[in-house]
């Protein structure tokens, strides 16, 4: 008898979890996870960083859904992960295969990403999004091919790299008025930074132990390792020679200017082991375009003027510098590509990406007869480059429209002989790894001009020859070679 009783209460069990399996409950779960449907509306999941969830996501969703759902039949589900959580996070997504839709990368982990068979081929599906490849050049959608298959979308924006000269225009303007704006080079540089110093006391160039990266990456396509900055083919000649990137006379030139500047009191004297530079700055080296001068203004205290620092260039390093991936799980990737094609063409949309919500973060006005931003707060989170194109953003109040300088860079940018190549670092994974770790050893003292540069390098390049270098060399030309046909 109590057995009998034992069964029928067991079996009333397992039809009570068999209705609540097929409760709408379950429905709205997959659609707050990834892929799922609301009502027949598919859910895309997009993973996004910033300074993590915004306090008025949950309202920004609704508003965001409305419109996308009127506009191309879709809800939206953004997880918008913090920068120190970024890297572990995005990592259990993809081990785990956790479902979502879209996934923002780039290319410090993109090719392993794609042969670990992470995210979707978008070369047929990104033929019904012309919104996409009407803005984007091809060349840029080659870079991101592996294999000849497109897996991930760059975001068109500053794609290609300018460096730029940002002077504090109150040190500038005591003490090299008429010189600053022609100074496109560290030699051009130094006569007005002495100048600055001379005038204030202070050391005015402030550096942390990541340096002037640029010394190297001005002049070299890195071939996805800059990380490992010691590697790399000329910007400047087609012949596509992989080579040692310090021990060339370029770079040799450049690291023997910083080191002067060191020993001349133009750099703080911390600079080799600073996490984080304070004290007085009279100019800085920064990656973006002209009209980007007011927010680095705005970052330094002060107001700033900016002179160009070498060439635009243009790598595959560049490009990836910020892509949006499809998972090659999505139950939508046909839609999920629709979302972002938005990005590319909706204004309103671009907008409630890059400023948050209308009325609550950011309000639209009139200035000179046309549509400006006025942020209302600091709140929103999501970080605005990682979205999408910049073409589409309504500019701030006040500020100059910088997608036409964008643009223009773009166009000029002198293209690496290597651009479409993604180099297979497979068989030689764990001689980069050591590589790495040896010029993260030696990087301070080479970029910030505290170690003499021969000395310094020739120490970095024997353990990194000790280490396997060479046969990274050897393997990243095979490569490009083959890619090259030769």
């Amino acid at each position: 008898m109590k057995m009998k009783k034992f069964l029928a209460l067991l079996l009333a069990c397992v039809m009570t979890l068999a209705l609540l399996a097929g409760c709408g409950g379950s429905g709205n779960d997959a659609g707050s996870t990834g892929g799922g449907d609301e009502g027949g509306i598919p859910t895309i999941t997009w993973y996004q960083v910033g300074g993590g969830p915004p306090a008025n996501l949950d309202s920004w969703t609704e508003k965001a859904n409305a419109y996308l759902e009127e506009k191309i039949g879709v809800h939206i589900d953004m997880q918008i992960v913090s920068w120190g959580g970024w890297g572990d996070r995005r990592s259990m997504v993809l081990q785990t295969n956790e479902p979502y839709d879209i996934m923002f990368t780039d290319s410090g982990s993109y090719t392993a990403d794609v042969a670990m068979g992470a995210f979707a081929d978008l070369s047929e599906y990104i033929k019904e999004t012309p919104g996409i490849t009407d803005l984007i050049p091809e060349d840029y959608l080659n870079a991101c091919k592996i294999d000849g298959k497109l897996y991930g979308i760059p975001a068109y924006k500053d794609s290609s790299m300018t460096n730029f000269f940002v002077w504090t225009k109150e040190y500038v303007d005591a003490y090299a008025p008429d010189v600053w704006a022609d100074v496109h080079s560290l030699e051009d540089a130094t006569p007005v930074v002495q100048a600055i110093k001379e005038g204030t006391g202070e050391p005015p160039m402030l550096l942390n132990k990541d340096g002037v990266s640029c010394v190297v990456g001005n002049r070299y396509d890195q071939l996805g390792m800059a990380g490992m900055a010691a590697i790399g083919v000329s910007y400047y000649d087609n012949s596509g020679k992989v080579v040692c990137t310090f021990e060339q006379k370029d770079v040799m030139d450049q690291l023997k200017i910083l080191h002067q500047w060191m020993n001349e009191g133009l750099i703080n004297s911390d600079a080799a082991t600073a996490s984080e530079a304070t004290g007085m700055c009279g100019v800085g080296i920064s990656q973006g375009w002209p009209a980007a001068a007011k927010g680095w203004g705005d970052g330094r205290g002060t107001e700033v003027v900016v002179s160009q620092f070498g060439d635009s260039v243009v790598s595959n390093d560049t490009i990836q510098g910020s892509m949006a991936c499809i998972s090659a799980s999505s139950a939508h990737p046909q839609e999920a590509l629709k979302v972002i094609e938005l990005v590319s063409t909706d204004s309103k949309f671009r907008d409630m990406l890059y400023y948050g919500e209308e009325g609550v973060n950011f309000q639209y006005v009139e200035e000179n007869g046309e549509q400006r931003v006025e942020k209302l707060n600091a709140d929103w989170t999501m970080a605005g480059y990682t979205q999408g194109t910049t073409k589409t953003v309504t500019p701030e109040k006040g500020s100059v429209p910088f997608f036409e300088e964008v643009d223009a860079q773009n166009k000029a940018a002198i293209s690496s002989v290597a651009l479409g190549f993604a180099f297979d670092k497979t068989p030689v994974a764990d001689k980069i790894a050591a590589c790495q770790a040896i010029f993260e050893e030696y990087k301070g003292q080479l970029q910030t001009g505290t170690g003499e540069p021969e000395s310094t390098v020739a120490s970095m390049m024997s353990s990194m020859r000790a280490s396997g270098f060479d046969d990274i060399v050897a393997e990243a030309q095979s490569q490009l070679d083959a890619f090259l046909g030769k």
